[in-house]
């Protein structure tokens, strides 16, 4: 009996599932409510994917200034 459905990619084995979850509020995140809700529902893993590469790209520095600058504002905050 011949095997059913699409064959299984070779890249599935080293495939890595990552689950997110977040709440978007009206008001305050409208800018990534409209970015969702116009992407079409196949496509929304490669749209985050491209962000989130933009993103990591064009930030490698400035998440680490951003860091120290939290740091000093959290133990200006305590001390």
């Amino acid at each position: 009996m011949a095997k059913r459905g699409r064959p299984r990619s070779p890249r599935a084995a080293s495939a890595r599932i990552v689950n997110v979850k977040m709440r978007l509020y009206a008001g305050e995140d409208d800018d990534l409510i409209d970015f969702f809700a116009s992407i079409p529902r196949r496509l929304r893993a490669a749209m985050v994917k491209q962000a989130l590469r933009s993103g990591v790209r064009t930030s490698g520095d400035e998440t680490l200034n951003q860091e120290e600058e939290l740091f000093e504002a959290l133990e200006a905050f305590i001390d």
